[in-house]
């Protein structure tokens, strides 16, 4: 029974490869657009990256124990949670107390925003139900209707992110010139 369940957790990771890394890239997209509008200063970029993979921490629960549900000495808990945006602000309020303090609520924001990108795009994950999960938890429970843009086993999305994300770098390094029409 356990090698079924290791078996199943490193097929899933395969999949979800494709899915982190482009959460991730879309971070690095969203910190140099913040960067380019002067709101953000360039070290902030690798935060909010390390914030678009936070929700799929729950993830973790399921390569250690081969679930997402359990119990610990009879207590039960649910990893689910993390993957919410109060879980998500939570996971940022602890992540910024590890940053100096005169960069903490930067960090907290920049965090904030990278767990609020990896959301919005599952949001457009196509879903049997045509639910989303209670991603709003714990506001409110509603299950606001999934965006079924595409299947989180889907190529494309990573096709793109890395395309977007190779030019946004070739911009910012100035390998990519672009000129004004003006």
């Amino acid at each position: 029974m356990r090698v079924m369940t290791v078996s199943l957790s490193l097929t899933l990771g395969v999949r979800e490869m494709a899915e982190l890394l482009t959460h991730v890239l879309v971070g690095y997209i969203i910190g140099s657009v913040g960067v380019w509008s002067g709101r953000l200063p360039n070290r902030f970029i690798p935060v909010i990256m390390v914030g678009s993979v936070v929700p799929d921490i729950m993830k973790a629960s399921l390569f250690l124990f081969g679930e997402y549900r359990g119990t610990i000495a009879g207590i039960p808990y649910s990893a689910w949670g993390i993957h919410t945006l109060g879980g998500a602000v939570i996971l940022a309020g602890i992540g910024a107390l590890t940053i100096w303090r005169r960069d903490r609520r930067l960090s907290f924001v920049a965090l904030t925003i990278g767990s609020v990108s990896h959301l919005i795009l599952d949001l457009l994950v196509i879903r049997v139900d045509g639910n989303a999960p209670p991603y709003l938890f714990p506001i409110t429970e509603w299950l606001p209707p999934a965006g079924n843009l595409y299947a989180s086993s889907d190529i494309w999305p990573t096709v793109v992110a890395v395309i977007t994300a190779l030019t946004v770098w070739g911009i910012r390094s100035g390998h990519l010139k672009i000129e004004n029409p003006r």
